[in-house]
Parts: C-alpha cells; structure tokens; sequence
C-alpha cells in the first residue's frame, strides 16, 4: 500500500520540514525542526489511516500517561467542576442549565468518546432553550470538544 502523507524540507540550513498529502497535494507545516521528530509526526499520520480501529485506543493510551482520569470522565463531572467555580446567582443558573433534559443525550458519554455528531444532537435538541435552531448549526462543530475539554483543565 503506497503511504498518503509523506516528508519533506524546505530550505538548505535550518528548513522547515512539511507534511505532503499525496492525494490531494496540500502540504502543512510541522512544528518540530528535529527530522526524527518530524519523521514520526509523518508515520503516524499514515498508521491511522492503516489502522483506524486502532486510533481511540492509542490515543487513549498517550493521554492516560498524563492524566490517568481522562478514560473514565464523563460530561457530568465536567459540569459538576465548572459549576464549583460559581458562585451566588450565576452557580444557581449554572446549576439549572446542568439539568436540561437535552444534556442527557452526551451526561454520561465519555468526554474522550464524544463526537461532533453527540454535540449536534443536544444543540438541535428540541427540549434545549439554550441552543440554536436547527436551521442554522454551529460552525466548526469537530473543534468544540477540544475547546470544552481544555477550558476545563483537562488537558
């Protein structure tokens, strides 16, 4: 199987190493100017896409090494920790939004496992006074589960 993403460096003295995308051609920076480091970043790259069933689970793997709470937290002891930062009228509110019957759809879904498609579900639910309509869904969907995740100090 010919790999998809592939190595290269830009420049003579102190390049840029790139990530290539052989089917669509795009190219990407990567950050590290180390070529072992920039190697592996292109490596791992193609082993998920070889290897898809494997992704969670070594993904979970990495980020267990440094928080060994992140396979078995769920959305409700997200919500449980923001709402401890509260105080007065605003931890009262905070508190009513927890119990909104659309959260119940992601409460004890692992943050971990929580997809783009689980955040849809609640924003058009129809029970969810604090979501948009269904007409017009959020942008940049896939990216709200990093940004929940690292406001909470999770990661």
């Amino acid at each position: 199987m010919k790999t998809r993403f592939r190595l290269i460096r830009r420049g003579t003295r102190q390049g840029a190493f790139y990530c290539v995308d052989t089917l669509t051609g795009k190219r990407t920076s990567l950050q590290p100017k180390d070529e072992d480091a920039a190697l592996q970043i292109v490596q791992s790259k193609n082993q998920a896409l070889r290897q898809p069933a494997l992704n969670l689970q070594i993904a979970k793997a990495y980020l267990s090494a440094s928080d060994s709470g992140i396979t078995t937290r769920t959305w409700q002891h997200a919500l449980n920790s923001l709402i401890e930062t509260k105080h007065g009228s605003t931890k009262e509110r905070w508190q009513r939004a927890a119990t909104e019957k659309a959260l119940d759809l992601i409460r004890n879904k692992l943050i971990i496992e929580t997809q783009a498609e689980h955040f849809l579900q609640v924003l058009t639910c129809k029970t969810a006074r604090f979501c948009r309509p269904p007409h017009d869904p959020p942008s940049h969907l896939g990216d709200f589960t990093h940004l929940a995740v690292t406001n909470f100090g999770y990661l």
